[in-house]
C-alpha cells in the first residue's frame, strides 16, 4: 500500500444479524415488522369500506362492528340487504321439516322476524340498491311485512324482492298448489309507496308466494318501476291492468304461475318484454305494446290477439299439451318482419301436411331452436319444411328428450325440394341419442347448407332426473357411447374439412 494513503478505519465487529451496530441501516426485518402489523384497510374512505361490506353476508357485514370504533357503524349503511336462513346464520329451511311439525316452523319464523327486525332497527335505510326477503312468511306476519316494506321504500330502495316461497314446505300456506287448505293465508301486499316525500325510486319488484289483489286509486308513485315479476301471485286480470296503465316507465313484465289469470290484456307503450309461464286458467291474451322486443309464452294453447309487432325480434313458445302445435301460436301474430329468433317446443311430432298448412315466411330470421319432447321418428322431415320459412337462417337448434337407448331402423324419408340454406353457419343438437332420424336430418342439412362452419352435438340427457337416478345412470352412459360412436364413425367422414365438429 502507498505510504501516502490513507489509513482505513476498522471495521466495526461483526453482530449476529450481520449488521453494524454504529450508524448501520435498519434490517429489512426491522422495517417489515411495523408494515405488517399496520391497518391498511381500516385507512381506506368509508365508501370503499362500505362496498366491501356489502358483498358479504349482513351478519358477517355487522360483526365488524367489534372490530375497532373505526368499524362500529360501517355497516349500517351496506346498500344490499339480503336476509335468508342463509345470510342470518340459520337452518336452511328445506333441511326442517315444516309439514310435519307446523310448531316448528312458528318457532323458526319468528327467531327469524326478530332478527330481521334487529338489523333493520340499526341500519341506517340510506339508498338502499337492493333489499331481498326470502323465507316462508305468511299473513300471520303482515305486520311485520309491512314494516319491513314501509322501510325498503323509506330508503330509497332500487330492487326489493319479496319471496315468500313455500314450494319445500306447506303447511304455512292457506291454499297451495296441490289444493290443501291450511291455517294461514298468503300475504297481500300492498301496492302503495311511502308518502314520507322521499320518493319512490323502486325500479325492480319481484313477488313470489303473496296476493296483490287489490291496488290504489293512484299509482303514480311508482313512475320509475321498470321490471316487474309476479311468482305464485294471486292476481287478477283487473289490477294487471291498473298496474299496466299506472306504470309509465315499465319495460319488462315477468307472470308465472298466476292461476287466477283469465283473459288478460297487456297494453302499455313503453314494454320491452313480456313472459308468460304456466298461468293455468288463462284463455287469451291481447298485446298491445308497439315497442315489444321478446315475447316468451309457456303453457296451453291460448287465443293471442296482436294487432302490432314492429319490433319484435324473440319469439319464445313452449307448449306443453300433447297434440297443441306452437305454430299456432305463431301465426296469430301478424307479419313479424323485425323476428330475428324463434324458439319453439313441441309436445307431439309434426307432420309434414300440417306443416305445409302455415305459409308464413321469415325473411329477417337467423336463429331457429326447435325442442322436441317425444321422438318424431319419419316425422323429422318436417322440420326440413318449416326450415324453408326462414332462408336467412344462421343458426339452427334441435333439442331432443330422448332417454333410452334405440337400435338404427330403416326410414322411408320425403325430403323438400328446392331447399338451400345458404346462410346456416351452425348446427346445435342437444340431448342428441345417435337416432336414425337425426342422423338422416343431419345429412339433409349437410347437403343443404354449403356455408356450415360449426357442428356440435351433446348427448347429455335433457332430462336431469332421468341421467340422476342410479338406476338409470349405467344405460344413460351406455346412450351416451353409443351416440359418440355413431357420430364418429357414420357421420365425422362425410364432413367436409372446413367444418369444426365436436360431440360431447
Amino acid at each position: 500500500m502507498n505510504s501516502t494513503s490513507p489509513p482505513e478505519p476498522a471495521s466495526p465487529p461483526a453482530t449476529g444479524d450481520g449488521c453494524s451496530p454504529l450508524n448501520r441501516r435498519p434490517c429489512m426485518e426491522d422495517v417489515e415488522r411495523p408494515i405488517q402489523n399496520f391497518d391498511w384497510i381500516s385507512t381506506l374512505p368509508d365508501d370503499i369500506l362500505i362496498k366491501i361490506l356489502s358483498l358479504v353476508t349482513v351478519s358477517d357485514a355487522a360483526v365488524t362492528s367489534c372490530l375497532s370504533s373505526r368499524w362500529r357503524h360501517l355497516w349500517k349503511n351496506v346498500d344490499h340487504l339480503i336476509l335468508n336462513a342463509h345470510t342470518l346464520k340459520m337452518q336452511e329451511p328445506e333441511v326442517l321439516n315444516y309439514h310435519a311439525n307446523p310448531k316448528l316452523w312458528n318457532a323458526v319464523a319468528t327467531k327469524f322476524v326478530y332478527k330481521v327486525n334487529e338489523i333493520l332497527r340499526n341500519h341506517y335505510g340510506n339508498r338502499i340498491k337492493e333489499f331481498t326477503v326470502r323465507f316462508p312468511l305468511t299473513s300471520a306476519h303482515a305486520s311485520e311485512l309491512d314494516h319491513w316494506i314501509g322501510f325498503a321504500y323509506s330508503a330509497s330502495t332500487e330492487k326489493l324482492c319479496l319471496d315468500l316461497d313455500e314450494k319445500h314446505y306447506k303447511s304455512n300456506c292457506w291454499i297451495c298448489r296441490s289444493g290443501w287448505k291450511f291455517a294461514s293465508k298468503p300475504y297481500e301486499f300492498l301496492l302503495s309507496p311511502s308518502t314520507d316525500g322521499r320518493g319512490c325510486r323502486l325500479s325492480e319488484l319481484t313477488l313470489s308466494n303473496c296476493s296483490l289483489e287489490t291496488t290504489p286509486t293512484n299509482l303514480s308513485g311508482f313512475s320509475c318501476l321498470d321490471s316487474l315479476s309476479l311468482i305464485y301471485v294471486s292476481i287478477t286480470d283487473a289490477v294487471v291492468s291498473d298496474i299496466m296503465s299506472s306504470c309509465c316507465a315499465l319495460q319488462s313484465l315477468n307472470l308465472e304461475d298466476c292461476d287466477q289469470l283469465i283473459h288478460l290484456t297487456i297494453t302499455h307503450s313503453q314494454l320491452l318484454s313480456l313472459t308468460i309461464v304456466l298461468c293455468s286458467s288463462v284463455i287469451s291474451v291481447c298485446v298491445h305494446a308497439d315497442n315489444l322486443e321478446l315475447f316468451v309464452y309457456k303453457g296451453q294453447k291460448i287465443n293471442v290477439e296482436y294487432e302490432h309487432a314492429p319490433f319484435l325480434e324473440e319469439l319464445l313458445v313452449y307448449f306443453v299439451e300433447k297434440n297443441e302445435c306452437p305454430l299456432d301460436f305463431v301465426s296469430a301474430l301478424p307479419k313479424l318482419s323485425k323476428l330475428d329468433r324463434l324458439v319453439l317446443q313441441f309436445p307431439a311430432c309434426l307432420h309434414v301436411s300440417r306443416a305445409l298448412q302455415h305459409t308464413f315466411s321469415f325473411a329477417a330470421l337467423r336463429t331457429i331452436v326447435f325442442i322436441l319432447v317425444r321422438s318424431w321418428k319419419e316425422s323429422i322431415c318436417s322440420i326440413a319444411h318449416l326450415l324453408k320459412a326462414a332462408p336467412s337462417i344462421e343458426y339452427f337448434g334441435l333439442y331432443g328428450c330422448t332417454c333410452k337407448l334405440r337400435e338404427p331402423s330403416e326410414l322411408n324419408m320425403t325430403w323438400p325440394e328446392g331447399l338451400t340454406l345458404s346462410r346456416l353457419d351452425t348446427i346445435m343438437m342437444t340431448g342428441f341419442s345417435g337416432e336414425s332420424e337425426l342422423m338422416e336430418l343431419l345429412y339433409f342439412l349437410l347437403r343443404k347448407a354449403p356455408a356450415l362452419r360449426t357442428l356440435q352435438l351433446e348427448t347429455g340427457s335433457l332430462d336431469q332426473w332421468f341421467s340422476r337416478r342410479k338406476k338409470h345412470k349405467l344405460q344413460d352412459e351406455a346412450r351416451r357411447r353409443y351416440a359418440r360412436e355413431m357420430a364418429s364413425t357414420r357421420l365425422a367422414p362425410k364432413l367436409p374439412s372446413t367444418v369444426a365438429f365436436t360431440i360431447t
